[in-house]
C-alpha cells in the first residue's frame, strides 16, 4: 500500500495551513480524518470517487470531494478516484448504462447513427435520459459498493499477511553469536 507516500503528501498540505490559497479551508485541513490513510478512509474514498464517476452528469470531482467531506473519509483519494472514469472511457460506460436502463425500463433502445453529432444527441436527451439516469445510478451503487468490498478486502488481508509474517518473526528463534 502506498501508505507512507500519501502521508507524507498530506503531511505537507496540513503544516502549510497558513498560506493564502488554503486559508478558507483551514477548518478541514485541522480535520485528521479527511487526510487519514487508513482501511475505512481509503476504500470508502475510492468509492464514492468511483461511484461518482459512474453517473452521467458534469463536476465528478466537486461533488466526489463534497460527498468525501460528508463521509469523513480521504479527500485526495476520492478526488482522484473520480477521475476513473475518464472522457475515453465515458462513451462506453454511458451506452452500457442507458442500455442496462433501457432493459430495466422495458424501453426499446434508441439506435445509433452512423455519424453521431452533438445536435442529434441533444435532440434525443428528452428520450434517453429516463434510461441513462436510472441506469447510471444503478451502476453508480453497485460499482461504489463493490469496489469498497474489494479494497477492503484487500487491505484487510495484506494487512493479516503483515502480521502473521511479524508474529512468524518474533516466535522464530534468532541466532545471536
Amino acid at each position: 500500500m502506498p501508505r507512507r507516500y500519501l502521508r507524507r503528501i498530506s503531511r505537507r498540505y496540513r503544516q502549510n495551513r497558513k498560506a493564502w490559497y488554503l486559508r478558507p479551508f483551514a477548518a478541514l485541513l485541522s480535520r485528521p480524518a479527511y487526510f487519514a490513510v487508513n482501511r475505512r478512509s481509503v476504500s470508502g474514498a475510492l468509492a464514492i470517487g468511483f461511484g461518482i464517476s459512474l453517473l452521467p452528469i458534469t463536476g465528478h470531482t466537486p461533488i466526489a470531494v463534497l460527498v468525501a467531506l460528508v463521509a469523513g473519509v480521504n479527500l485526495g483519494v476520492a478526488a482522484l478516484a473520480a477521475w476513473i472514469n475518464g472522457p475515453i472511457t465515458m462513451v462506453p460506460v454511458f451506452y452500457g448504462e442507458y442500455q442496462l436502463g433501457a432493459w430495466l425500463l422495458r424501453v426499446p433502445p434508441q439506435t445509433w447513427p452512423e455519424t453521431m453529432s452533438l445536435d442529434w444527441i441533444w435532440g434525443q436527451l428528452g428520450v434517453i435520459w429516463q434510461p441513462l439516469f436510472l441506469g447510471g445510478g444503478i451502476l453508480s451503487v453497485v460499482g461504489g459498493g463493490t469496489l469498497y468490498l474489494v479494497v477492503n478486502g484487500v487491505w484487510r488481508r495484506a494487512a493479516g499477511r503483515r502480521l502473521a509474517r511479524r508474529r512468524a518473526r518474533q516466535a522464530s528463534p534468532t541466532d545471536s553469536t
